[in-house]
């Protein structure tokens, strides 16, 4: 071998492989699919709700989220117009959840999406005035959804 084949960098299937999965996860993670926190996965969500025949408005919308403090926390935000959006991290194995009760005699509906876009609850009134209620629980590992 001359110096010059000595200097050359060598790469394996296991060196390729193992940077292929490296900038794959990092990938998912900037992307916000899932994040690590505290070795608990941790899902990005976005809460919708929209309303029709009636008022575009809310008399109350409630959800549940993570604060980072390892607290489960539900928020409520009270006469608010629609269409209403949220983003929010819920951690693996806990509940996501929003219930919009809808102004007057106008009917609501909610989504949950994973990453902004897919839609992994859904939920309508079942009457005027009651409310939308979606929820799912988060899965607990980085694998999909059910």
């Amino acid at each position: 071998m001359t110096d010059r084949d000595r200097r050359k960098p060598r790469i394996t299937r296991g060196g390729v492989l193992l940077t292929v999965t490296a900038v794959t996860a990092c990938g998912l993670m900037l992307y916000g699919a899932f994040q690590l926190r505290d070795s608990q996965i941790s899902w990005s969500l976005k809460y919708e709700a929209a309303s029709t025949g009636g008022p575009p408005r809310a008399d109350e919308v409630r959800y549940l989220h993570d604060s980072g403090d390892d607290d489960h926390r539900e928020e409520r935000v009270g006469g608010t117009r629609l269409p209403w959006r949220e983003n929010v991290v819920v951690d693996g194995g806990e509940e996501a959840r929003v219930e919009v009760t809808p102004a007057g005699n106008g009917t609501a509906s909610c989504r949950i999406l994973l990453d902004g876009k897919r839609e992994v609850a859904a939920g309508r009134s079942p009457g005027p005035g009651r409310p939308a209620v979606c929820r799912v629980t988060a899965s607990d590992t980085s694998q999909k959804w059910e």
